[in-house]
């Protein structure tokens, strides 16, 4: 009976003192970010403690410093994927004597899924519509999400390579982001693409030909492409034809005014022209008319511009059946069958009197209405002129027609160059006169002389002698920097080219022009008003006529806004990096790396996405970051806040 009593007082001490047993039973499974480690409770047990060991023959350290007080389960999150732990939980009682062992193993799995990678569209650089397609990659995954911005997410859903996916809000950069988890919970950092929304096609603004129009030969083609739905886009690629004849046209910058002379034949055509940016087309269509109406041209009495009656030759120039002539181009005389010259009969009274004519075909199109003016002087007072085949400006042949006039005059003389003079001959209204040999300027003078011997003075005309018809300068091109789409300076280099230009000027829309200047290749040129689109005007003029062209380039003074959220965090075996996409014309983003123990910054790569992936930084090391972002004319903004972040290759310990 001593045993039996014996056992009794022990087991009345232990209850009296409260002394536990150790757990009976205990249990180890994979939990996302660790190790969950379950047990039995223990009878009189204050707390408990919980040993890991990566060796099944020790109980290695104690995770807990404190005791584990009213729970069951430890989760471990300080373990590193892969490895096989074991654990020894034990119940301390009140005295804080340790108690009993239940033992239980398991092998980490805290590593997310890795090669996270999304693309829109097998990675279209635009889309026109907001239903895209998301191309999807991921290994380990076993449920996964999306967001539009990175804050409010879809709802988990099994891991697959394909998700139709609809992008948000109004045409521009959209950004969509792509996390996945395993099985057992582990979340990676989202990966991230980019695509612009472009649903707006070109906006294509066609001037000429209009709708049924009429036109003579040959019509203009003007027309202007907008594109207000990409403000990014530069230039359209437009094509064109009518009927079955195509209009060589290409590339046109967007914004910039379109022309171009079509020569058709007569007959009723059909134009179609079609421009496209870089997501969308646009296009019109119009039917006009060529005709066959005649070219007209009409001058007045004897090319003098004067006249002292009221009558006077009305000289027609044109392939047509019948004319007809107007002092008003409202009411009209009679049709009378062509004829080069017409006797004509101004409007009473003195002054300058304007004549209209027109013509028509064969087939009955009218001319454009042709005009010249005269001045009807009854009384003219002293004076004497000379013009050279009617005031115009070149002739193909030496032989050309003198108007002459002078007031009282008897007799008159000729002369090339002022000195050698032809001789005396009666006054007359018209001679003919032969230029010097060689092309160029060329001028005549004229003198005469009163019945009274007295000098009724001298006067000249000029005219440009050439065998190919002198035109206003040709060939005109402004080119802003070698061609460049965008400068961050005020001050460019303007390259210039004309051909036959005497002097040309360059100016900006909105600031008026710089003086004429005699014409020259290159000039230096300060834009005016705040960052965007500028159009630089270039002009050109000889004595034939004027003519212009302009240049465009995109002013950027500004960098782009820094970034100011960049972010780090640290996975299993590489570093996540994101950031909030900046306003303004930001294009790409420059990442750059430095290893705080030597503190130097160097380009770690470029993307378009807002989020990285280092998966090249070394565990242990400790990495700071930080981000610019790029814009379309290639500067940089400042760099944006710093971050750290570095990946442990260590156990975690416990003092």
């Amino acid at each position: 009976m001593r045993p039996i009593i014996a056992v009794a007082g022990i087991l009345a001490f232990l209850l009296l003192f409260g002394c536990a047993g150790g757990p009976s039973s205990a249990t180890a499974k994979q939990v996302a970010g660790g190790i969950q480690v379950s047990w039995s409770p223990a009878d009189g047990a204050a707390g408990y403690a919980v040993y890991r060991s990566t060796d099944a023959a020790s109980a290695g350290i104690r995770m807990n410093s404190a005791l584990i007080v009213g729970e069951t389960s430890y989760t471990d999150t300080s373990v590193r994927d892969g490895v096989t732990y074991y654990y020894t939980v034990r119940s301390v009682d009140a005295s804080g004597k340790e108690n009993g062992g239940a033992t239980a193993s398991a092998t980490a799995k805290v590593a997310p899924p890795a090669g996270l990678t999304v693309s829109i569209n097998q990675g279209a650089t635009y889309t026109t519509d907001k239903s895209v397609t998301l191309y999807l990659s991921a290994t380990g995954a076993s449920q996964c999400r999306f967001s539009n911005d990175g804050s409010t997410w879809s709802d988990w859903e099994p891991y697959a390579t394909i998700k139709a996916w609809t992008l948000p809000g109004e045409d521009g950069p959209k950004d969509v982001y792509y996390q996945c988890a395993d099985a057992i919970g582990n979340n990676a950092q989202p990966a991230t693409a980019s695509i612009y929304l472009d649903t707006q096609p070109p906006k294509l603004s066609l001037f000429s030909p209009v709708m049924n129009g009429q036109y003579s030969g040959s019509f203009v083609l003007d027309f202007t492409v907008t594109d207000d739905a990409d403000p990014a886009a530069l230039t359209a690629t437009c094509t064109g034809a009518v009927d079955s004849s195509p209009i060589a046209i290409g590339v046109v910058d967007i914004g910039k005014e379109i022309s171009m002379t079509v020569y058709s034949q007569p007959g009723s055509h059909m134009l179609h022209i079609e421009c496209a940016d870089k997501a969308l087309n646009t296009s019109q269509t119009v039917t006009f008319t060529v005709n066959d109406k005649p070219s007209v041209s009409l001058s007045l009495g004897d090319g003098a511009g004067y006249t002292a009656s009221t009558t006077v030759p009305a000289h027609i120039t044109a392939k047509a059946q019948d004319c007809r002539l107007s002092n008003d181009g409202v009411t009209w005389g009679s049709w009378f069958p062509y004829t080069d010259s017409k006797q004509w009969t101004l409007t009473p009274g003195d002054g300058t009197k304007t004549v209209y004519a027109q013509c028509r075909s064969g087939t009955g199109a009218v001319s454009d209405t042709a005009q010249d003016t005269i001045v009807l002087d009854t009384s003219p007072p002293p004076y004497i002129s000379v013009s050279i085949n009617n005031d115009a400006r070149w002739t193909n042949s030496r032989n050309v027609l003198l108007g002459l006039y002078a007031f009282a005059a008897s007799q008159c003389r000729f002369s090339n160059d002022d000195m050698a003079w032809s001789g005396w001959e009666p006054y007359t209204t018209s001679r003919a006169w032969t230029l010097t040999a060689g092309e160029g300027t060329k001028t005549v003078y004229y003198n005469c002389q009163k019945r009274t011997g007295d000098d009724a003075g001298t006067a000249s005309a000029s005219i440009t002698y050439s065998e190919v018809q002198p035109d206003p300068p040709s060939g005109l091109d402004v080119t802003i920097n070698n061609g460049d789409e965008y400068t961050t300076s005020t001050k460019v280099t303007l390259r210039l080219s004309a051909d036959g230009a005497n002097e040309c000027r360059v100016g900006q829309d909105g600031y008026g022009w710089n003086g004429w200047m005699d014409y020259i290749s290159r000039v230096t040129f300060s834009l005016q008003g705040p960052d965007g689109e500028k159009t630089v005007n270039y002009q050109c003029r000889n004595d034939y006529g004027t003519r212009s062209t302009y240049g465009t380039i995109y002013l950027v003074t500004q960098p782009p806004p820094k970034i100011t959220n960049l972010q780090a965090s640290a996975g299993e075996d590489s570093i996540y990096l994101s950031w909030s996409r900046p306003s303004g014309s930001v294009v790409s983003y420059s990442i750059y790396r430095s290893d705080t123990s030597l503190g130097l910054f160097a380009l770690l790569t470029t993307t378009r996405s807002v989020s990285y992936i280092d998966s090249g930084a070394a565990p242990g090391a400790t990495y700071a970051y930080s981000v610019r972002s790029n814009d379309v004319a290639g500067q940089q903004s400042a760099d944006s806040n710093i971050v750290t972040a570095s990946i442990d290759n260590g156990l975690a310990q416990n003092p």
